[in-house]
């Protein structure tokens, strides 16, 4: 009977210990702040970056779902602004002469030429819920977890914000591995695989002013009136995010970080083109595509936990 109480008793501290190691996920809430660098690239011939200083925000809310068996839930929100500039290439748009056309004329794009811009306002919004379960020895705590993420992205160009937003439905795969060094401070190690479901992806070509395009000597005078929006569905795409943090007291900690998007081309979409050449009207359909594109983000994070 003794030693039944004893074993009992025994099972149950080694339980309890394993539920409050200083190397599982940490329940509670966490707030902090960060800084860092932002460049979206389109790779190819006609290369461009947009790229800037962003300032940041992030809450995660931690619960324990099973402290016997070590399950927890996560909820994640983060967000980011900034103005960036712009590296690339313009095209000067030109007419040439078509029969098939209302006012005698098909409308295209010239040659590319270098070209630049600066302060544009630019962003990125981002919500994560996950499971996990943390897997636990004396020294180490190792947490592997999935759930399901929305990243929603928000890019201006020559004074008009939100000309061009991204939102991916994602399903991130990681793991964590936790231990404590330097009198008992806790480094956690992480990270994590995102899959692509699908991403909605929109141009608002209607925001943009018209203008008047000068003569050359091949053709006369015309206005560009206006385009319709465009929208783009994209299927295939991946990212990688690697995190270290550093907990230097029970409430504050700081953490670098890294997060690489690759996402590949989407379908063709049509735009609506309206351009008055010689006082007469006419309406054209043009094709255009969201190119292959990767994003890198360098980030450092003050985080408080409480």
């Amino acid at each position: 009977m003794r030693t039944s109480v004893f074993v009992g008793v025994l099972i149950a501290s080694v339980t309890t210990a394993a539920a409050q190691s200083p190397v599982s996920t940490r329940t509670g809430h966490e707030l902090n702040v960060s800084a860092g660098h932002y460049n979206y690239i389109e790779p190819g011939s006609l290369a461009i970056s947009i790229h800037g200083l962003r300032i940041g925000g992030e809450y995660t809310g931690t619960l324990a779902l099973n402290r016997r068996r070590n399950w927890f839930a996560q909820a994640n929100l983060r967000g980011s602004a900034g103005h960036v500039a712009y590296d690339g290439w313009c095209r000067p748009w030109f007419i040439t002469p078509s029969s098939a056309s209302a006012n005698g004329y098909r409308l295209g794009l010239g040659s590319a030429s270098p070209c630049t811009e600066s302060g544009d306002g630019d962003g990125h919004l981002e919500a994560r819920a996950l499971v996990g379960r943390d897997v636990l020895t004396r020294a180490w705590g190792l947490s592997p977890e999935a759930g399901l993420g929305i990243r929603y992205l928000s890019n201006g160009t020559t004074g008009v914000g939100g000309y061009r937003t991204d939102r991916y439905l994602y399903v991130p795969l990681g793991v964590a591995a936790r231990t404590n060094v330097a009198s008992r401070h806790l480094v956690t190690l992480a990270a994590e695989y995102d899959v692509l479901l699908h991403g909605w992806q929109t141009t608002r070509e209607s925001r943009l002013a018209g203008g008047e395009v000068p003569a050359t000597p091949t053709a006369p005078a015309f206005i560009i009136d206006g385009f319709t929006d465009l929208s783009f569905a994209q299927h295939r795409g991946w990212a990688l995010r690697a995190r270290a943090k550093y907990q230097a007291t029970r409430h504050w900690s700081i953490e670098p970080s890294y997060i690489y998007w690759n996402v590949s081309a989407s379908n063709v979409s049509q735009t609506t083109a309206t351009f008055t050449v010689n006082g007469v009207t006419a309406r054209q359909q043009l094709g255009a595509i969201e190119p292959v594109n990767a994003t890198h983000e360098f980030l450092v994070n003050l985080g408080w936990h409480f």
